[in-house]
């Protein structure tokens, strides 16, 4: 497989995915495991076969260590597998805020995507770029997050106060006037000499 090979892989390809970078054998990499390698091929089996071992945390944890990727990935497909991001020369700046929505919310990729309908790898890629914020997903993501399409494109909810936000656009229009004069009062008052 290909660098881009790791992406949309299935629980049990993954862990051949990794095993594979990192050995040649299934063999070789259940003798450093400690275990007998027809119960580590098992991993590597799908579940149509007889003899699946579906993989759970404590072993992602230990195959994750041993392959030299997230077990986050492992286990669950979540972002990347690689332990560390390529250094860029300047930061970027993110794509969108959806990220920072999700976290704001105190969600993880898994519980937003259950939210929406969707896997935690697609909103994985959306929060990354990999895959375009369409007006669809804004849709579908916005509600999920308690905020609006908007927001979630062109604000960073940790850097504004979402709750004011939202309680100024709640005021009726025919009202805004008179909330903006309350609202200047709060401006420092700056005395002249």
């Amino acid at each position: 497989m290909t660098d881009a090979g790791w992406r949309n892989l299935e629980l049990w390809d993954r862990v051949k995915w990794a095993r594979s970078r990192q050995f040649d054998s299934a063999a070789a990499a259940a003798e450093t495991l400690g275990m007998k390698e027809g119960t580590y091929r098992c991993y590597e089996r799908g579940p149509d076969s007889a003899k699946f071992i579906r993989l759970d945390y404590a072993h992602a944890r230990k195959f994750a260590q041993l392959f030299k990727v997230r077990w986050e990935w492992l286990l669950d497909g979540v972002g990347e597998p690689w332990l560390t991001q390529q250094k860029s020369a300047e930061p970027s700046k993110p794509a969108n805020n959806l990220r920072a929505w999700r976290e704001f919310r105190g969600f993880t990729a898994a519980e937003l995507a259950k939210k929406a309908g969707t896997n935690a790898q697609t909103v994985n890629d959306l929060e990354s770029g990999a895959a375009e914020l369409s007006r669809k997903w804004l849709d579908t993501l916005a509600p999920a997050l308690s905020t609006t399409p908007g927001f979630l494109l062109d604000l960073d909810p940790n850097e504004v106060d979402p709750s004011f936000l939202d309680t100024v656009r709640s005021i009726p229009k025919e009202r805004r006037d008179q909330a903006l004069q309350i609202l200047k009062t709060f401006k420092p008052y700056v005395r002249m000499r």
